[in-house]
């Protein structure tokens, strides 16, 4: 009988070796083999090029953005020093108290959007075309009168479904001022001392308001702190910061007017964009001067330019700039294309 058992086994296994099936089974589990390592591959390969929620995509590197800052944004001491300290902050924390909220005031021309874009380009790996940057334009994307409950639904849906993607998502709003209360009022709770709401945090996330509220104000205190002597480096942020809350707090039309975002202190910092002076506008024409591949440009046309943007307080004094920045590029584009011409 055990004999009997033998024989049949060693037949069983004689068939199976010399048939087909063997052919079956090895091409069976060849194709399995590679299924499971292109499955391995693929997800190596989606963890390489597609833009995930982590280190590799998102990431602080204090020196390179300080460099940055300092080599593109002129005159704006304070803001570059405080977005830099809560910057470094909020990323050094694991788990950071609440959301990080930068409100960003002054005048056109004066840096808000410059610096916004450089912050942008070297915490995100993608820069403005990663998937957890999220700009808002309040006349474009809220441009109703009365805020309507639509409008409500759609900004709790953008935030609460982009924090779900990323933590650390981050949240522009130009114009701010033009939102009204009512908008801004919805995004209390995303900004507060909350661990969680619905199983979600939101404490990881970065919101920037971009407003010229207060601008016509800061020009006129640095008008005051001018004519009183101050060079611009004395100037702090606890000088300014006070003024800026107030004002637009109390700004009818304004979005911030009675804000429970103010009111119950949930802005990280307000941070003032001083007027910029005429030095800082011969930087900036120099900049676009060698971006549009103008190498050592004559001081007299230097001058020029400048003297085609508007200054104030007064035709002797012309200290500050009246559009900063803003229309630099285009007067560099229209001097040095009438000497082409």
């Amino acid at each position: 009988m055990h004999r009997n058992y033998q024989l049949t086994i060693r037949s069983f296994f004689k068939l199976f070796l010399g048939s087909e099936y063997l052919v079956i089974f090895l091409t069976s589990l060849g194709c399995a083999t590679l299924f499971f390592t292109g499955w391995i591959v693929s997800i190596k390969v989606h963890n390489i090029y597609d833009e995930n929620c982590n280190e590799r995509w998102i990431h602080l590197n204090t020196t390179e953005l300080k460099n940055a800052l300092h080599a593109r944004v002129y005159g704006e001491h304070i803001a570059v020093k405080t977005v830099l300290n809560h910057l470094n902050a909020h990323f050094i924390t694991e788990n950071p108290p609440k959301a990080l909220v930068f409100s960003f005031h002054g005048g056109p021309g004066t840096g808000k959007t410059l610096i916004t874009k450089i912050l942008v380009n070297h915490l995100y790996k993608k820069g403005f075309k990663s998937q957890f940057v999220h700009m808002v334009v309040a006349t474009r994307d809220f441009s109703h009168e009365q805020t309507t409950d639509q409008d409500k639904i759609k900004l709790r849906k953008l935030i609460e479904d982009k924090i779900k993607q990323c933590g650390q998502s981050i949240f522009i709003f130009d114009e701010a001022d033009k939102l009204s209360p009512d908008i801004l009022n919805i995004l209390k709770p995303y900004l507060d001392h909350h661990e969680h709401i619905d199983n979600i945090d939101y404490r990881k996330a970065i919101f920037i308001f971009l407003s010229n509220t207060a601008g016509p104000l800061l020009n006129k205190h640095m008008i005051d702190f001018w004519r009183d002597g101050k060079t611009r480096d004395e100037i702090n942020l606890k000088d300014l910061e006070n003024i800026i809350a107030n004002t637009a707090v109390n700004t009818a039309g304004s979005g911030y007017y009675k804000s429970d975002l103010i009111s119950h202190h949930l802005i990280t910092a307000f941070i003032p964009f001083l007027p910029i002076e005429k030095e800082h506008v011969v930087h900036c024409i120099k900049h676009h001067l060698v971006a549009k591949g103008h190498y050592d440009t004559p001081i007299n046309k230097i001058e020029e330019i400048a003297q085609q943007l508007q200054f104030y307080p007064n035709e002797t004094d012309k200290m500050f700039s009246a559009t900063g920045c803003k229309r630099v590029e285009e007067k560099v584009d229209f001097i040095m294309g009438e000497d082409q011409s």
